[in-house]
């Protein structure tokens, strides 16, 4: 589970890629930092001990609750890859239909492994969804 708190720290990216214990999920996140790190320009960021992130924005609730997070990011989980789309979905129902085998909760795009997607069709979704964050 993801802390929704999670602040970025100096923890290593490459370092906890390397502790993931499967080689294709160890490939699949080097792969993902490289496409976010290139549609972003910014480098990769540990955000509390699981999650990758590049760039950040700041954000207020109606309720008053502020934070910070980043403007695209992932989570190489053991069971799937998460790719966090802070927008919502609404804006990129086209791009998600040539996506390939996914599913969508939340704010998630869940991939089983990356062999499942078509990575220029998740590039122009990060590469989109980084552009509207960035108009927040």
């Amino acid at each position: 589970m993801i802390d929704l708190n999670a602040q970025p720290n100096d923890h290593s990216v490459s370092q906890f890629i390397s502790q993931i214990e499967s080689t294709r999920r160890q490939l699949d996140a080097q792969l993902l930092q490289q496409l976010m790190s290139r549609v972003s320009a910014k480098p990769a960021v540990m955000w509390g001990e699981e999650l990758i992130g590049f760039g950040a924005y700041h954000y207020t609730y109606k309720t008053g609750k502020e934070g910070h997070w980043p403007l695209i990011s992932f989570h190489p989980g053991i069971g799937r890859i998460s790719v966090f789309v802070m927008p919502g979905f609404e804006n990129y129902e086209a791009i998600l239909k040539k996506l390939g085998k996914h599913k969508l909760a939340s704010n998630c795009v869940y991939i089983n492994k990356l062999a499942d997607i078509d990575l220029q069709t998740l590039e122009h979704l990060m590469t989109q969804v980084y552009a509207d964050m960035q108009a927040l």
